[in-house]
């Protein structure tokens, strides 16, 4: 929009005629279309010819211009057409496209999120739409703002708190949309623009909510007190559901504390202030269902529980003290000034008292009556051949109530010195040695891991020992001497065991056993038995007369086994289902001797048998 005769474009036509003719050269101008709106001078200056332009209407307008020489003749003219484009003014408010507008949030929305949008509609370019939204009528300015979108000039409403259903369950407000660079002067409207807001609140399970953001307890130390202090939570859902506390061990990692049902923190543990002053505990308070499951809406508060100071520590020595002294010091000689401290708060006007323990010494302790004291010598010269070192124990007072008394060894080194009373030859006071309960326990434990491995490992080598003795051939094990000198007991053969007919050699005069075979011990008791001489067999003469031969060739036989594996065998009983237990694996057949004769002496000497006068390519079986 804009005002009458306001200038548009300045046009120039171009005569090409003779200047020194008179009126050869001058143009007249005059519009042939569009002259509606506008209009143009002698001079061709298009101005507007009214002041209701308005570009929301009609963006553009075509001019048509025509130039004429010659005035008042009728000469030659030429036209030309001019464009016109109005520029955009903000000279529109901008008008919401709803009357009204609701929304449904729930009540768990965050602060600051978008809720809704609001829409508006202004006919004026991008450029010159710069909206304003502004609450005009509500108590709700302080709960609710609105931000608008510059890309699409909409309004954002946002929430400047938290919702809560259970108070409000619906807002209801009125808004206003402003520009505030509007050009007041082509506003053809003043009437404000606004919209109604309602905003419904929806109900969410909400976890527990507690009724301070914190919590602040004391408690003196040395007490246990069922009641430190409560703490509780409520449920803030219409439904109002029970709630059950519970303390986080990764808070109470001693748990020192406990938590009853309805919300009362409890020390189950005395508490030293010395120790830890202070606690800072993490309780939690989770919903429960009408059947008591929890529901998984949960809050957690931190509780900071302050041990209160009692006066349970005795004054000891400020720091460790290694006081020095002449053997030929003099009376009065000062050897030390001690002072004290207190584990336990210290008030300012704290007085410590000292006294010595004992009054056999050749020391005497002096009270300066400002929490220190003097250790003088009290008769001189010291002998260090009968002590070379004075342990002296110093008694310390507080003035606690109660008040509390230490005790403290001051151990003072009698040193030899020189003139000048230095120093010249003095002993070391040996630190006390004391292993506490935890080191011998780490050290018996230590012993007994060592004893379990070095018992491992010899129970491993036993067993590899016997594995090997248990893999040798059987060839080996036959080259062994073995006596069968008894029988278990249980066999059916036992009444018709009778070893004595093997051992009869050793009475028929042959040669008797080596040293070796006498000293070794049988594993098992021998059993002696009366001889029994069954039918057809024949007397133990010639059993002895074959062992005999048989031992001959074998100590003159250096190509044979050693004398060492002669085997001895018993006879099998007549009734006993099992064969001989043992074999000979040295092959016979290069004897001179037919024992095919052991055939006829029955089925004791069936095995005898078949390894003498048996095919020398047989393969024995064992």
């Amino acid at each position: 929009m804009s005002k009458m005769g306001t200038p548009v474009i300045q046009v120039t036509a171009v005569d090409a005629d003779d200047p020194t003719v008179a009126d050869h050269t001058s143009v007249v101008y005059q519009l042939r279309k569009g002259g509606e709106h506008f209009a143009i001078d002698s001079s061709g200056l298009i101005v507007t010819k009214s002041s209701d332009l308005d570009r929301e209407m009609q963006v553009k307008y075509e001019v048509e211009v025509e130039a004429q020489d010659a005035k008042g003749l009728y000469g030659d003219s030429g036209t030309a057409t001019v464009i016109i484009t109005l520029q955009d003014i903000n000279d529109n408010l901008p008008i919401f496209t709803q009357s009204k507008y609701s929304f449904a949030v729930p009540e768990d929305i965050r602060v600051g999120s978008p809720l809704g949008s609001l829409f508006v509609e202004d006919p004026d370019e991008p450029q010159n739409r710069q909206t304003k939204y502004s609450i005009v009528q509500g108590e709700y300015k302080d709960t609710f703002t609105i931000e608008t979108d510059p890309t699409h000039n909409e309004g954002i409403i946002k929430p400047m708190k938290p919702l809560d259903y259970e108070n409000i369950r619906q807002y209801s407000f009125t808004i206003e949309a402003t520009d505030p660079t509007i050009n007041l002067h082509h506003l053809s409207s003043t009437s404000k623009n606004t919209a109604r807001i309602i905003i419904n609140v929806t109900d969410v399970d909400e976890p527990p909510v507690f009724e301070q953001r914190f919590y602040h307890f004391q408690l003196r130390e040395n007490q246990k007190k069922p009641l430190i202090g409560p703490v509780r939570a409520v449920d803030p859902d219409a439904a109002r559901r029970s709630i059950r506390y519970s303390i986080r061990r990764t808070s109470d990692k001693g748990q020192f504390f406990g938590v009853t049902k309805q919300g009362n923190i409890y020390n189950e543990k005395e508490l030293d202030r010395e120790v830890y002053p202070w606690y800072n505990l993490t309780v939690e308070a989770k919903e429960l269902d009408s059947r008591g499951n929890p529901t998984g809406k949960e809050s957690i508060v931190q509780v900071h529980i302050e041990v209160l100071d009692e006066n349970d520590n005795a004054p000891e020595f400020a720091q460790p003290y290694k006081p020095k002294v002449c053997e030929n010091a003099a009376q009065g000689k000062l050897v030390v000034r001690i002072s004290a401290i207190d584990k336990d708060i210290t008030p300012q006007n704290v007085k410590f008292k000292f006294y010595l323990g004992t009054e056999d010494s050749n020391f005497t302790l002096t009270d300066n009556h400002d929490n220190t004291a003097n250790i003088t010598v009290k008769y001189g010269y010291f002998d260090r051949e009968r002590a070379k070192v004075h342990h002296l124990p110093v008694l310390i007072s507080d003035n606690g109530r109660p008040s509390l008394t230490g005790t403290s060894m001051l151990d003072v080194t009698i040193c030899k010195c020189n003139e000048r009373g230095e120093f010249t030859l003095c002993e070391e006071v040996a630190a006390q040695v004391g292993v506490s309960i935890q080191v011998l326990v780490t050290i018996f434990l230590c012993i007994l891991t060592i004893a379990v491995i070095a018992l491992l490992i010899f129970l491993r080598r036993r067993l590899r020992k016997q594995a090997r003795a248990l893999g040798k051939s059987v060839t080996e094990i036959h080259e062994q001497l073995v006596t069968y000198d008894e029988e278990g007991g249980g066999e059916m053969d036992t009444t018709s065991y009778d070893v004595s007919v093997l051992n009869s050699v050793r009475h028929g005069g042959a040669k008797p056993p080596r040293p070796v075979l006498e000293a070794r011990t049988s594993l098992y008791p021998h059993v002696q038995k009366p001889p029994r001489h069954a039918p057809g067999v024949h007397g133990p003469g010639e059993m002895a007369a074959m062992i005999e031969v048989k031992k001959d060739e074998a100590d003159h036989d250096g190509g044979g086994p050693p004398y060492d594996t002669l085997h001895i065998y018993g006879y099998e009983g007549a009734e006993s289902i099992a064969e001989s237990l043992s074999s000979l694996g040295t092959d016979s057949s290069d004897s001179d001797i037919d024992y095919d004769f052991l055939n006829d002496w029955g089925p004791r000497f069936k095995m005898l048998a078949e390894l003498y006068g048996s095919d020398p390519q047989e393969e024995l079986v064992y």
